[in-house]
């Protein structure tokens, strides 16, 4: 969000940002002229990672943003809202009541993330009430952004044809950089300048499959290749019961980096893995792959085959893919990677080279651009 508003403001537009993060949150960039931020909650006690503490931090989201809409909007004006928290998208049709338009952009596809993640039943009065008002919030929208053409393909078996659809890709907030792993300095700080290394960098939640990983690295206990946990999230106990559990040395778990050491944390690596649970694939669209790509490392996906993802990895030949428990299949086939450098390399040159064909910021933001006049 910091990158789109800073894209557009530096293509001569107006922005205001409602957020809920405080001062201790934001970013070190200067603010430019032309961008506003409205910080509508400024105290946090702590990281909220139980579902009804992130439903209350949500709601008071949407109250403070409606207040603020109705109070500041001016008829004519465009909002963007982002799926985070779900029920956010609320506010578009209520703001129409001011004489706002909106467009919403979907991070991933609510309700359908909560029945697979389980914090909702696949069936019942509450999930049906939910998948109405989303189908609400969607054909009331000017447009409606989606980040993969599964998931755009999802949302119309779901809320039927003719959706106000348009797929704009995320994209690498930052990038690798462009050293060799063994003389990355936080590869260095963490002793994994000689190690093959595995990681995996990002949220930790409900829809990605971290098991077959930890399987994996269980089996290849003995062999020297690594695996880094960078981040957090509701699986991170998963990570913590393997490591300190099962007495696994070649598994390192560390909180969430700081962005300008993003550039060292990225290619601190030999490949970086994306997990994804079964039927989630066309619910999310893990961002993590684009600084993947743009990081020039070879993709580990964790997906069903069949998958959108799983079908480009294939094609490009820029990393692995194995199914949902195959982890004595992924085993095996990083036992061969790590012995073939060579293979390892060209793997990540092709990742980048499809990070330049098909995907960047600029794109997106000027996919954006166009819909907010």
């Amino acid at each position: 969000m910091t990158d789109l508003a800073h894209g557009l403001v530096a293509r001569g537009r107006r922005v205001t940002v409602l957020t809920a993060t405080g001062d201790g949150d934001a970013s070190a960039d200067p603010v430019p002229a032309g961008l506003r931020v409205v910080r509508l909650h400024r105290r946090r006690t702590g990281p909220r990672h139980g579902v009804l503490a992130k439903a209350l931090g949500g709601l008071l989201f949407l109250a403070g943003s409606l207040v603020w809409g109705l109070r500041h909007g001016r008829r004519g004006q465009r909002v963007l809202i982002a799926s985070n928290p779900p029920f956010i998208g609320l506010l578009g049709p209520l703001l129409q009541l001011r004489g706002l338009g909106y467009v919403f952009v979907f991070q991933d596809l609510f309700p359908r993330s909560a029945v697979l993640s389980g914090v909702l039943p696949a069936a019942g009065p509450l999930t049906s009430l939910w998948r109405r008002l989303m189908a609400w919030v969607v054909h009331r929208s000017s447009r409606t952004v989606v980040l993969s053409e599964a998931m755009a393909d999802r949302l119309r078996r779901d809320f039927g044809p003719g959706l106000p659809l348009s797929l704009i890709p995320n994209w690498a907030v930052e990038a690798a950089l462009p050293l060799p792993r063994d003389a990355n300095p936080f590869a260095r700080e963490l002793g994994l300048d000689g190690l093959f290394t595995v990681q995996y960098s990002g949220n930790f939640g409900r829809l990605h499959d971290l098991l077959t990983l930890l399987e994996a690295a269980r089996l290849l206990v003995d062999e020297p290749i690594r695996f880094l946990f960078i981040g957090g999230g509701a699986k991170g106990d998963q990570i913590r019961a393997y490591r300190e559990g099962l007495g696994m040395g070649n598994l390192l778990q560390l909180p969430y980096q700081p962005r300008e050491r993003l550039p060292e944390s990225l290619g601190a690596c030999d490949l970086a893995a994306i997990g994804l649970i079964p039927g989630a694939e066309d619910t999310v669209a893990p961002c993590k792959f684009y600084g993947i790509l743009a990081s020039a490392r070879p993709v580990l996906l964790i997906a069903r085959r069949r998958c959108d993802l799983a079908r480009l990895v294939i094609e490009q030949d820029c990393g692995l893919v194995v199914e949902p428990g195959e982890a004595a299949e992924l085993a095996a086939a990083l036992r061969q990677l790590q012995r073939d450098p060579g293979r390892v390399a060209a793997m990540g040159r092709r990742s980048r080279a499809l990070y330049d064909q098909r995907f960047g910021r600029e794109r997106s933001i000027e996919a954006y651009a166009a819909l907010l006049p």
